[in-house]
């Protein structure tokens, strides 16, 4: 309730368009509480969780995705957690929801003091980063479908959002491939994010992604790691980030550096190859961004 309280200290003048000019739905009067425009479930506090997957794995072991046991251990915990928010809003009359959380820095700092307690634990902190939400163990290959029909039955426990993303190789010649996936995720999931290679090197014309290095990355034809001759975007949480230009803490970027591509295929862009309505697909960092919104 700390930041309830918080966010109650304030009034209509801090921020006359939400509270003033309607944005939240209602107009206040500079002299009105906003706490008005927070209880009835109005507003959501987000109770955020991290690493489903290592919940599992120090229970069943690192490659239990298809143990049923297990994956009912995980949906467990989000059901807790959900019954925790509902308990909170009947008591509190404040809406709180479960967030399915990216933890831009917080896979990180998790991970980072359970190994300084626990130390190298196989699968969970010998990798140096935690697993986003409810994800799917990002060092492994299934296939787009499998992934998806996965990570389906986790968002109905966690209103508060989340994404799902598939890794794919350069699809400019088979954009059928993405389209096959866009379509089945339609109906199925909320939220898809997809990832194709767009890392771009200005110093030797390289396109496709780039190689991981201890720091971030480089140009795999010419090393090229020069934030100002490069252009490198990688889903750094549940949103597009350069990595080059504003580093991320170590966690994320080992997590970003073990991820693997869900369909085979090159990872360079080929200059010969056809272009046109594959080429969204492929080239468009605002593209490689997009999401399918299932059920409309």
């Amino acid at each position: 309730m700390f930041r309830v309280e918080r966010c109650k200290e304030a009034v209509p003048a801090n921020a006359p368009i939400l509270y003033v000019h309607g944005a939240f739905g209602q107009r206040l009067a500079v002299e009105d509480d906003v706490d008005d425009l927070f209880r009835n479930g109005r507003a959501t506090v987000s109770l955020g969780y991290i690493g489903l997957y290592e919940v599992a794995a120090a229970f069943f072991g690192g490659a239990w995705e298809g143990n049923d046991e297990a994956k009912d251990l995980t949906l467990a915990v989000l059901r807790r957690l959900q019954g925790a928010t509902a308990a909170w809003k009947a008591e509190s009359g404040y809406h709180f929801s479960v967030y399915s959380t990216p933890s831009e820095s917080l896979t990180d700092r998790f991970c980072r003091l359970d190994r300084e307690r626990f130390g190298a634990v196989t699968d969970i902190t010998d990798k140096d980063y935690y697993t986003n939400s409810f994800h799917y163990d990002v060092r492994k290959n299934p296939t787009p479908f499998e992934k998806l029909d996965f990570e389906a039955p986790y968002p109905a426990l966690a209103s508060g959002g989340f994404i799902h993303y598939v890794e794919y190789p350069v699809l400019r010649t088979n954009p059928a491939a993405l389209e096959a996936v866009w379509d089945y995720a339609y109906d199925r999931v909320g939220y898809l994010g997809t990832n194709t290679p767009i890392d771009r090197c200005y110093a030797c014309g390289y396109t496709g992604d780039f190689d991981p290095t201890a720091r971030g990355f480089a140009c795999p034809e010419c090393g090229n790691d020069d934030p100002r001759t490069c252009d490198v975007v990688k889903r750094t949480c549940g949103y597009l980030g350069n990595p080059q230009a504003r580093p991320m803490v170590h966690g994320r970027h080992e997590e970003i550096a073990a991820r693997v591509k869900h369909l085979p295929g090159s990872v360079r862009v080929d200059p010969a190859a056809p272009t046109g309505a594959a080429d969204a697909a492929g080239s468009n960092p605002s593209a490689s961004g997009s999401g399918v919104a299932a059920g409309g």
